[in-house]
């Protein structure tokens, strides 16, 4: 069926511009892969400067810088090109967003998309393990953990709005990657006690994303591979555990065994927190969902985007209470599994 999100198109008008939706997509990938903005933030240069500071050809710099112009995200004028200011600010290396992290992710999410088909073929023994490169290649899993602070940060204090600490004082986020949501929930109350668990290069990142986010002296910094060993020693019991973006990337007989691994951790009367990019039960929509679990065909060996409906089972199974969930936005949608008390 067709989403209602979708205004209805004659049919080749709409596989014509999904068809060509590509390519001004890869043209700012590529851009921001060969580092093209950042010669041209503050000073207008010459195609042949750029190709220089970037240690590009000539031809295919100026093609690219022109597409950019046309694009709207570059002036151009005496053959001297210069980033618009708005763009600038966002592109820039030192941006306090890091969304050129997020570029260079989506470049690399761009290279799997182009062979998914191959994916839904019969895969090799080795391909589990090259979908985790991201997460084992230190240059490859900073800029990963870069990009998802670029996509959570400005949406951290809604979101910690919508989970309601209510009164938590040990609180952990698990495979909180650059931990803005936990130091959007630590700053709100000094009483918190905020672990941050993850990979150990994945805190390498967090640290100095964290350095200056006012919660830093406070937080735990906890190295644990959650899907593949069992939990560290010394864990305290956590009132409430946020499980964000992460369910996804696994299969349900993973998370399955990631939620029973979590329950004991869990104080009674407290609260897992699922964070999700959820789909309908039909799979269908919303739209965003639905692509989403298309990049997980693509990125990883066996994730997809879930139903609420199994979400809730994985925690019934681990011996936790579900609640019902609710939608946030196309994106985002929060289900609570309490541990009863």
């Amino acid at each position: 069926m067709t989403p209602p999100t979708q205004p209805k198109l004659p049919a080749l008008e709409q596989l014509q511009r999904i068809a060509a939706g590509f390519q001004p997509a890869k043209v700012l990938f590529a851009a921001a892969e060969l580092g093209l903005f950042e010669p041209i933030l503050t000073r207008a240069r010459t195609a042949a400067e750029v190709a220089e500071a970037v240690g590009g050809e000539p031809r295919g710099v100026e093609i690219l810088l022109d597409a950019l112009v046309a694009l709207a995200l570059v002036d151009k004028a005496d053959g001297r090109y210069l980033t618009r200011p708005d763009v600038a600010a966002e592109v820039a290396e030192d941006a306090p967003g890091h969304f050129v992290a997020m570029l260079r992710h989506r470049n690399h999410a761009f290279r799997r998309w182009a062979v998914v088909e191959e994916r839904v073929r019969p895969q090799p023994e080795n391909a589990a393990h090259e979908r985790r490169a991201v997460i084992a290649d230190r240059a490859m899993n900073r800029n990963f953990i870069r990009a998802m602070y670029a996509a959570g940060h400005q949406a951290a204090p809604a979101l910690v709005d919508a989970i309601g600490p209510g009164g938590a004082r040990v609180v952990a986020d698990l495979g909180g990657g650059p931990g803005h949501y936990l130091a959007e929930l630590a700053r709100r109350d000094p009483g918190v006690a905020p672990w941050l668990i993850d990979l150990p290069l994945t805190l390498e990142v967090a640290r100095e994303l964290l350095a200056d986010s006012g919660v830093y002296d406070r937080v735990r910094f906890v190295a644990w591979d959650f899907y593949e060993e069992p939990a560290p020693p010394g864990l305290p019991a956590f009132d409430l555990v946020l499980v964000s973006q992460v369910l996804h990337s696994e299969s349900p007989d993973a998370n399955r065994r990631l939620l029973a691994s979590v329950f004991p951790l869990v104080a009674p009367g407290g609260r897992v927190v699922v964070h999700e990019n959820v789909v309908e039960p039909d799979r269908t929509g919303p739209v965003d969902a639905a692509l989403f679990a298309v990049n997980m065909l693509a990125m990883t060996a066996a994730g997809r985007t879930y139903t609420e409906a199994e979400l809730a089972a994985w925690g019934r199974a681990a011996g936790f209470e579900s609640e019902p969930g609710r939608r946030l936005g196309p994106r985002s949608f929060l289900l609570t599994l309490r541990r009863p008390a």
